[in-house]
């Protein structure tokens, strides 16, 4: 009788630690840290009076022209499309058909980050490139859109900029006459 109980005690003691998870595999533990998810254009806030393509993330307007992304954060190796756009209402000039340029936000030890102290510096990524000096407008309501394949992959149908130096963290787009949009690498 005494082994009987014995039996039943260890049975119900089996059955307690492999329901609590206590007899799994070693090798099974679940990583607790999701994987971050780019944000999609629709969960960004569009300002009224936003003239641009539909389903962009415009960043802060400087005298109505707005740069954009088609999202706010990316994983290194994603197509990148970002613009400029003017929902002003004068022409606005450029002195170059590619005006653009890439940079990235490098923090000094102190840990420092974009809008909260000056322990940092823009470092250049990569530019349209050269192009003779002509002077272009965008006109009211005209769009300028760029699409960057960050993993060089596809030269003919987007814009090949060597991405060997990209790293996780964030970027921004400049243009000429100071109009700027950060996003994300992740």
């Amino acid at each position: 009788m005494k082994l009987r109980i014995y039996s039943y005690i260890a049975t119900i003691i089996l059955v307690v630690l492999a329901s609590a998870g206590c007899l799994g595999p070693a090798d099974t533990a679940v990583n607790t840290t999701p994987e971050p998810t780019p944000e999609p254009c629709e969960t960004c806030t569009v300002p009224e009076g936003f003239c641009g393509p539909p389903g962009v993330c415009p960043g802060e307007p400087v005298n109505g022209v707005y740069v954009f992304t088609d999202r706010n954060v990316y994983r290194i190796g994603e197509v990148v499309e970002f613009g400029i756009v003017n929902c002003g209402d004068e022409p606005v000039e450029f002195g170059n058909p590619r005006p653009w340029w890439i940079d990235r936000w490098v923090t000094n030890e102190s840990g420092c980050m974009p809008g909260n102290c000056t322990g940092g510096t823009w470092e250049p990524v990569g530019n349209a490139g050269c192009a003779p000096t002509v002077v272009c407008f965008l006109d009211p309501g005209e769009n300028w859109t760029v699409r960057w394949d960050t993993s060089g992959a596809n030269r003919s149908e987007t814009l090949y900029m060597v991405a060997d130096n990209l790293t996780p963290g964030t970027h921004c787009i400049w243009y000429e006459g100071g109009y700027a949009k950060e996003f994300e690498f992740v």
